[in-house]
């Protein structure tokens, strides 16, 4: 046994011994590319369950209303620093209960600007394309949002988060360090995967949760 591994290698048995090792490299380096990736994508569904996010529509482009929809937007926030939430689903909850709340700050925000419009309020899951924000950036995605339509809603959007309060410039404070990594760092390959793989697979219909 010994004299059989003294033996020197001919040229054909080390061809074959290069090949098992680099196939072995290949093996183990693709294993690891999938695990990180599927801690990824764990990550980015995780953070899409766990933010919860506003969605304003405005009337039209005018600039009248493009103005109050930013009004409206200053209203429900000063309502939402009333949530104790501690996680997303105590945050959901409380949303959900505070709508007519959240229609009656926005449309006394309209009044004082001189505006009538009807202003409907709704809690969604929704799909959001990737978006980036002063204290961090969301991949693609299906999110729960509070969603208020001023008027026909047919204007430009205005998106925020309202938890954990990127809205107000609060740096994020999710529970997993994966979720604050792809929100807040610089780790623009995971990102990209999260966001790519979403945009890729995530269904567009909007489905009302409450409202």
């Amino acid at each position: 046994m010994v004299r059989f591994f003294l033996q020197p290698l001919s040229v054909r048995q080390m061809r074959l011994l290069c090949v098992s090792l680099l196939a072995g490299f290949a093996l183990c380096g693709a294993l690891q590319g999938l695990y990180w990736g599927r801690t990824q994508l764990d990550a980015g569904a995780a953070l899409c369950a766990d933010t919860l996010r506003l969605h304003i529509r405005a009337a039209s482009d005018a600039v009248a209303d493009q103005s109050a929809k930013l009004r409206v937007r200053d209203a429900v926030l000063s309502v939402m620093q009333q949530c104790p939430a501690q996680s997303a689903p105590e945050a959901r909850a409380w949303v959900a209960g505070q709508l007519l709340q959240f229609q009656l700050a926005a449309q006394r925000a309209l009044t004082a600007q001189g505006i009538r419009a009807p202003v409907r309020v709704y809690l969604v899951n929704m799909y959001f394309p990737a978006r980036r924000y002063p204290t961090g950036q969301l991949p693609a995605g299906r999110y729960d949002a509070v969603r208020i339509d001023i008027g026909s809603g047919g204007g430009r959007n205005w998106w925020c988060v309202l938890y954990p309060g990127l809205c107000s410039f609060a740096q994020g404070g999710y529970a997993l360090p994966a979720e604050n990594d792809l929100v807040c760092g610089q780790y623009i390959l995971r990102f990209r995967l999260v966001d790519w793989a979403h945009r890729l697979t995530t269904r567009r219909q909007t489905v009302l949760l409450a409202g």
